[in-house]
């Protein structure tokens, strides 16, 4: 019976400290930004900030914008899929360009 008992207590401490870690990861997951890290791991060692907010920038248009990342994302040999890509580019038109997307 001491056995048991043992384990009760073993298994109710772990489920009750697993449902008490759900709040803060969950939090955790709400705050990381997937292009902002993969633009971070892959990109800004070569594209610093000033290359998003120049004057006279290339970039007009939320598919311009997409296009280019989806070409850096195979020169740099990548082979990112769309999710990916499509991350990387709403991180970077939120964070520099603020374009709005074409109806």
């Amino acid at each position: 019976m001491v056995a048991v008992s043992k384990i009760n207590r073993k298994l109710v401490f772990a489920i009750l400290s697993y449902s008490l870690s759900l709040p803060f990861s969950t939090l955790a997951l709400a705050e990381f930004d997937r292009g902002k890290a993969l633009y971070d791991n892959h990109c800004k060692s070569c594209h610093e900030n000033w290359v998003h907010t120049r004057e006279k920038s290339k970039i007009n248009t939320v598919d311009e914008l997409r296009r280019r990342v989806a070409g850096w994302s195979i020169h740099s040999g990548l082979k990112w899929g769309n999710g990916e890509i499509d991350d990387v580019t709403d991180y970077l038109n939120r964070h520099y360009y603020q374009l709005t997307a074409a109806p």
